[in-house]
């Protein structure tokens, strides 16, 4: 399936105290690239919103392989993985763009729902941006 690509450069107000990224933050860059990945794909998800239709997380993984530092350009690649009826995956690989060396993995699954919270069907150009080239 089709991958979007973005760059994020760490700044200190990304590190912890050890000066390697904060772990949560990783959850944040995912969001990010996952925005891009529908914006690239002409998905408006302030838009679909106003019409009453969001995409939630329902669930969230993160592997932690290697640290990224103050001053790393990072790489997240990101991809819809599987779709069902109300829900779907996104896959992430974060690397290190000066020496390609994988640092994060993660997944999240995202459930379509209502202005009101109720879990709703998909709309179909979901599974058409997955198999676009």
């Amino acid at each position: 399936m089709k991958s979007s690509f973005l760059e994020i450069k760490i700044y200190y107000e990304d590190t912890d105290a050890g000066g390697v990224v904060y772990y949560a933050n990783y959850l944040k860059y995912f969001e990010r690239a996952r925005t891009e990945y529908m914006r690239e794909n002409g998905i408006n998800v302030a838009e679909l919103a106003s019409k009453g239709t969001q995409f939630v997380v329902a669930q969230a993984a993160v592997e932690y392989r290697s640290s990224a530092v103050l001053g790393d350009l990072l790489a997240v690649e990101t991809r819809v993985s599987e779709i069902g009826k109300v829900s779907f995956w996104f896959e992430y690989e974060i690397k290190r763009k000066s020496d390609g060396k994988l640092l994060v993995t993660g997944r999240t699954k995202l459930a379509c729902v209502d202005s009101t919270g109720r879990v709703i069907r998909l709309p179909s150009f979901i599974k058409e941006i997955s198999t676009k080239n």
